[in-house]
């Protein structure tokens, strides 16, 4: 990861259409559908659901997922405050067909919510769908009040990492081999024949999502990325020689793990603007909140690109309905993907 912004990799502005979050997801179809083709218009790479049921307040957010520290325990009789929130993978076959150009992203699948070769089939027949635009990132799952919601079992987090290791290797044999066979803790194989395979070789790519050492030495051994939730870039910058080790350990380049932060990006008009953002989703970390006017955005957009990010998943909120999109796609998309040059 370089210290100084390296002007020759052009950065991935991915653009998140749902989250957990109330406020950072889109709830109807034709929505996302508009928002989906605004950002293609405005030169975003990507797009990426989230693999989740039920979405939350910000602070039910914040405590569900551990992003604050405190106790997760609740009341098991109370009843989550909800709002309408598609299936993210379905949602990503019908955008395959409503998109051109726009590569189709996971942010990020729960593993412990399908069999991992059942996954790898999915995976695989979107590819083709799409003509080679999946990303997959796939995390070890977190949030315990939607696993007992819709009575999924829920292990301890050590096993929930440990699967999600062995779920890389089941779904990478799948993907490209004849005859797959796989026997481990978690999961077999026993000639999951994967026909058609996917259409990009010799895999689609591969991210895990996750802050902690385990899932980081597992992205280190078997992904192509990481990506963190609200990392500023000091964050990311100590977290180098970590990252760095986890690589030589499994002995990759660390060169070749691909760093993706996400971020919510809101540029405002006003002061006023930026303190009701703020106030209304003050319960995620100040270090992921890039909201203000554009130069202030810009500035903190390149701070991330000096810390070695070139590849950014933004959470907008109130996409469908707010300008922030526009505002991002008119005066900061051109400006970070297209440098002005001085003198």
């Amino acid at each position: 990861m370089p210290e100084q912004e390296n002007t020759n990799s052009e950065p991935h502005f991915g653009l998140i259409l749902a989250l957990t979050i109330n406020g950072l997801a889109i709830s109807d179809y034709p929505d996302m559908v508009r928002v989906a083709q605004s950002a293609e218009r405005y030169g975003f790479d990507s797009i990426w659901t989230c693999d989740h049921f039920l979405t939350l307040s910000p602070d039910d957010y914040v405590r569900d997922a551990g992003i604050d520290g405190t106790d997760i325990a609740r009341d098991a009789d109370q009843r989550p405050r909800s709002m309408p929130l598609l299936e993210g993978w379905t949602v990503l076959a019908a955008l395959a067909r409503d998109t051109t150009t726009l590569r189709l992203g996971t942010s990020v699948l729960c593993n412990s919510y399908r069999y991992p070769s059942v996954l790898a089939k999915m995976a695989a027949t979107l590819d083709v769908i799409s003509e080679g635009r999946l990303e997959l990132g796939i995390g070890a799952g977190w949030f315990q009040k939607e696993f007992q919601a819709y009575g999924i079992p829920f292990p301890s987090v050590g096993d929930r990492v440990t699967a999600l290791g062995e779920a890389l290797d089941v779904i990478k044999a799948v993907w490209t081999q004849n005859n797959p066979t796989h026997t481990g803790r978690f999961y077999t194989l026993d000639g999951a024949v994967c026909d058609p395979p996917p259409r990009q070789r010799p895999h689609p790519p591969l991210w895990v999502g996750g802050e902690g050492d385990r899932v980081q030495r597992i992205a280190a051994r078997s992904a192509q990325g990481l990506n963190v939730r609200w990392w500023s870039p000091e964050q990311l910058r100590s977290r180098r020689e970590f990252l760095q080790q986890a690589c030589s350990a499994a002995g990759r380049d660390p060169a070749t793990l691909r760093m993706s932060v996400t971020a919510l990006l809101a540029p405002t008009e006003s002061a006023a603007a930026e303190e009701r953002i703020r106030a209304e989703f003050a319960s995620i970390p100040e270090s992921g909140l890039i909201v203000g006017p554009v130069e202030k955005c810009l500035d903190r957009i390149h701070e991330y690109r000096r810390s070695g990010i070139d590849h950014f998943l933004f959470a907008i909120p109130h996409v469908a309905r707010s300008d922030h999109l526009a505002r991002v796609g008119e005066a900061i998309v051109p400006q970070v993907k297209t440098p002005t040059t001085v003198g």
